[in-house]
């Protein structure tokens, strides 16, 4: 497995691992996947941070960090050279890229000395990112493997199924069926074609009509993708993980938008490149002042210039609505604000080009590349949380009935061949 997939994987299960207590078994993966997560809110793409102690304390919440696990975290940081620390508790990070934030936290991972037990919850997720396996196959794989006794590998099925690091369903012959959400993150349109196949002509007709939808301006609210779909087939794509649903929040109201998984696909993996759902949550924040800001604000125009100004290292504004929409990526350092002296009117800088890429990528599709610029009207409706798709997947999962849990396994055995 290549260094970038496994810095996925463990900041995938280190996300599951922050909603369950006692995972002492997965220590070396939590704590990496956490050296991971905070370095990226750390740093900037491509220049040098300096940041005051109490920067470093915001960015730890942000983080998940815990103040007992802060001292560790910065330790194996500095032990692996990517940052420095001083007594006053500042930091200075050199200029890192979602890439390499990857890559580091495998090799914080394999410095500790993991069990191959940990290794193999790793290796457990990727086997079945491509196409479901069945439990037999599956089981022996990660036996032989990782030299686990037949012990070790049911208690690790267990835990897995139990965390959601792995999904499964029973079939017919009441075998389980093992899949996770990543399946339609690489080689979509063949997975995309192989559901198609397997529905009625009804439910393909609708499918057909989102995809364009979603080819053509790079994301929809969820609204008009229950409009075009209907509740329970939206249910059940979702469930697999053929659409990512993206959830912004703040005091007022929640929204949802979708993305195609294969539209984050830049540069490769689009898993690896954007792991970290900072390009999900910043297209998704976008959306959200697009579409739901108050008509007196005013509407975002030119986003192709405006993302492209950013992206290329300009500043953009000044204006007062910067200052208000943007503080979720404000807190995880994908864009930085200034306040204009004086005024209530702000500049917005991006420090994580890369992630600015992957954005401009997914806006800029088809005809609607030229949309929307910031003007100067308040609009106070910020967002302030950002939930990603497989939390949101995961989720759902567990929410559905019988019936519909039958319905997403027949969608599954599509790639059984």
């Amino acid at each position: 497995m290549e260094k970038r997939t496994e810095g996925a994987w463990l900041i995938n299960h280190t996300k599951k691992l922050n909603d369950i207590k006692d995972t002492y078994e997965f220590e070396d993966i939590e704590l990496a996947g956490k050296c991971g997560v905070f370095l990226s809110n750390l740093a900037a793409s491509d220049e040098q941070s300096d940041l005051n102690a109490d920067i470093v304390n915001a960015i730890a919440k942000v983080s998940n960090v815990k103040k007992t696990e802060i001292d560790t975290i910065k330790a194996k940081l500095e032990e692996a050279r990517l940052i420095e620390t001083s007594k006053n508790g500042s930091i200075s990070v050199l200029g890192i890229t979602t890439s390499t934030v990857l890559t580091h936290t495998a090799d914080i991972f394999e410095s500790g000395s993991p069990s191959n037990y940990q290794k193999a919850a790793i290796g457990l997720s990727d086997n079945i990112s491509d196409l479901p396996k069945g439990e037999k196959i599956l089981t022996e794989y990660i036996s032989d493997t990782y030299k686990l006794s037949s012990t070790e590998t049911g208690d690790l099925f267990m835990q897995a199924e139990d965390i959601g690091f792995i999904d499964y369903e029973k079939l017919d012959d009441s075998s389980k069926f093992y899949f996770n959400g990543n399946l339609f993150r690489r080689e979509g349109v063949e997975k995309t074609n192989a559901v198609l196949s397997s529905l009625e002509p009804e439910d393909t007709r609708k499918i057909n009509e989102l995809d364009q939808i979603l080819t053509f301006q790079g994301c929809v609210t969820l609204e008009k993708g229950k409009s075009i779909l209907g509740d329970t087939l939206i249910s059940k794509l979702q469930a697999i993980g053929m659409y990512d649903f993206n959830e912004v929040s703040n005091l007022m109201e929640t929204r949802t938008f979708i993305t195609k998984p294969s539209a984050f696909s830049k540069y490769g993996n689009p898993f690896e490149e954007d792991a970290l759902d900072l390009a999900k949550a910043f297209v998704s924040s976008l959306y959200y002042g697009m579409t739901f800001s108050s008509q007196d604000r005013g509407k975002i125009t030119m986003l192709k210039a405006l993302l492209s100004k950013l992206v290329n290292g300009y500043e953009v504004g000044p204006a007062t609505a910067i200052g208000e929409d943007y503080k979720l990526l404000e807190l995880k350092r994908v864009i930085q604000i200034r306040r204009e002296p004086n005024t209530t009117r702000y500049h917005m800088k991006l420090l994580k080009k890369d992630i600015g890429a992957l954005a401009m990528q997914v806006l800029e599709i088809g005809d609607t590349s030229e949309q929307t610029l910031i003007t100067s009207n308040i609009y106070t409706g910020s967002v302030t949380n950002y939930i990603g798709p497989e939390h949101k997947r995961y989720s759902n999962r567990k929410k559905q009935s019988q019936q519909s849990k039958k319905s997403v396994a027949e969608l599954l055995r599509t790639f059984r061949s």
